[in-house]
């Protein structure tokens, strides 16, 4: 996790301590894509293994 920090660290040292607007919306757009992509993949998951259950 302190990597993490270290590079919000590193990109608002960068900006001047400022954080951009389109920035922000940009790392919520990209953090909405990767859980919706988790959740898709989960659901896909247990949908294989109903499945698989069922045919049984």
């Amino acid at each position: 996790m302190d990597k993490g920090l270290q590079l919000l660290q590193r990109l608002l040292d960068a900006n001047g301590g400022k954080v951009n607007g389109k920035f922000l919306i940009a790392v919520a757009v990209v953090a909405v894509i990767v859980v919706i992509g988790f959740v898709a993949f989960r659901l896909i998951l247990v949908d294989m293994i109903l499945s698989l259950r069922d045919s049984r």
